[in-house]
């Protein structure tokens, strides 16, 4: 009996190639994920004013504001993506964290789990990698306009 549950320990133990979906800063492969969550250079400028439009959080602090949700929409998160983005998003997470040099069966164990976890409570790091998939992508237009132009 003890010797099962000794085994049963071990192999739910994380392995040093897993991705830590809860804190991704703090797991196998952190450093390629927070580059993949670095906002470039050149838009910097435009990202914290959309940020700070959006849901007030700060560039710099990946956590901050990352469980924002607009009352008047679906819109969630620090770049305050629709609920429709939850699905195909977790597709471009998974396709940024490729480029980057993360393992394939990894990046598809981080889409699945953000594939059924609401954008609002996904790590403010997971936030950062699709918005600047999007961004890359040319996705620039879809923080255009609002109360204020960036």
């Amino acid at each position: 009996m003890i010797e099962t549950l000794v085994l049963a320990a071990v192999l739910q133990q994380p392995n040093d190639r897993d991705v830590s979906l809860q804190q991704p800063s703090r797991g196998a492969y952190s450093q390629s994920i927070r580059a993949a969550a670095t906002v470039p250079a050149q838009h910097k400028r435009w990202a914290q004013c959309v940020l700070t439009r959006e849901s007030g959080g700060v560039l710099h602090n990946k956590q901050s504001r990352e469980t924002a949700r607009n009352p008047h929409s679906s819109a969630a998160g620090r770049w305050q993506f629709l609920q429709a983005w939850q699905h195909g998003g977790s597709f471009m997470v998974k396709d940024r964290l490729v480029k980057f040099g993360i393992p394939v069966a990894q990046a598809k164990q981080v889409r699945k789990h953000l594939g059924t976890t609401p954008i609002h409570k996904w790590d403010g790091i997971w936030q950062d990698v699709l918005f600047n998939e999007v961004i890359a992508r040319g996705g620039k237009h879809h923080w255009n306009g609002g109360s204020h132009s960036c």
